[in-house]
């Protein structure tokens, strides 16, 4: 499947903006539909209300997992111009390139280390070379936007070292992360939140925020502030726990900060949205689902109130039947 230019291809569905991780239901059956001169993303099937334990069902779970292997087993093909080349580098389990081009996501990831934190030290390039994260490289490679390779050595005939594989690249950059499920979240002060009213959430199985996720293309996010997220998600693995009780859904709520909807916002989306949401994304063997917790009060929105009705609206007298006799 030649993959010509990712960040080009025209998407179907939705804008990006209106999309909703809570709503998305993953079945992978519509990847058995798409051929290599597909450039438009297929329609998505419907969920379940609930499992009912039938055999159609379960059948149609399996046929979704099957293509969802078929689809990532399928070798991906990316040309080579637009390509940005990076180098591993071991010590610092990171990556760089001089003056990545070609994709609009070097302008949102990596960065310029100064002379005192750059692992390459104070040379010449310094200004021209960007970092990047062990989780930003691996994004980046399996999207094809860059060449990963490895350190060149003096017997290596070609000068920018040998091509690494993507199973090369997870080996290296998760693979001496210690423990199965280990999550390492970097340290950064920018993103400490003081709620106004602390309050101390329990440590039983407690369930943490474990991604920030900003919308693509968005307006308000940069490289030095990053902004409040569209998504805050908390992962949770489906076959290790159980249903979360409310103390962990208020303790989780606890961590939260306090962000209302817009005054001018539609009820639904007050109401959806809430003073504080987190979205769950609960894993079962590879197969994600999202769920969106809110902490909303139905009390405090006029429920009978309905907005948005234009001026040219039919009005019925009693009963709705019209205005009456002789008119």
């Amino acid at each position: 499947m030649d993959d010509v230019d990712e960040d080009v291809i025209p998407r179907s569905g939705p804008p990006v903006e209106d999309i909703d991780l809570s709503e998305e239901f993953q079945d992978f059956r519509f990847l058995g539909t798409a051929t290599g001169n597909d450039v438009k993303i297929p329609k998505r099937g419907e969920k379940d209300f609930e499992p009912h334990a039938t055999a159609l069902q379960s059948n149609t779970l399996a046929t979704s997992r099957q293509a969802m292997h078929n689809a990532l087993s399928f070798q991906r093909v990316h040309a080579p111009k637009g390509v940005a080349l990076a180098t591993f580098h071991p010590d610092s389990n990171m990556a760089y390139a001089y003056n990545p081009k070609g994709s609009p996501l070097f302008a949102r990831m990596g960065q310029v280390f100064s002379k005192g934190e750059d692992p390459l030290g104070d040379d010449g390039l310094r200004g021209q070379r960007m970092w990047f994260l062990p989780e930003e490289v691996i994004y980046l490679v399996e999207r094809g936007t860059v060449d990963l390779r490895w350190p060149a050595t003096e017997d290596d005939e070609d000068e920018r070292g040998l091509p690494m594989s993507l199973q090369a690249a997870y080996a290296m950059f998760l693979g001496e992360q210690q423990g199965l499920g280990a999550l390492i979240q970097w340290y950064d002060p920018t993103d400490t939140h003081v709620p106004t009213a602390p309050q101390s959430p329990s440590n039983d199985a407690e369930i943490r925020v474990t991604y920030d996720v900003w919308k693509p293309g968005s307006a308000t996010f940069k490289k030095s502030d990053h902004g409040p997220p569209d998504f805050r998600i908390a992962v949770v693995d489906a076959r290790e726990t159980t249903a979360p009780s409310l103390q962990q859904l208020s303790s989780l709520l606890a961590t939260l900060p306090y962000e209302p909807s817009k005054t001018d916002a539609q009820l639904y989306q007050k109401l959806k949205h809430g003073y504080k949401n987190v979205i769950l994304a609960i894993v079962d063997q590879g197969v994600v689902s999202y769920l969106r917790i809110s902490d909303a009060a139905f009390g405090r929105e006029k429920l009978y109130e309905r907005a948005g009705r234009g001026p040219g609206a039919k009005r019925g007298g009693r009963g709705g039947r019209g205005r009456g006799r002789g008119r």
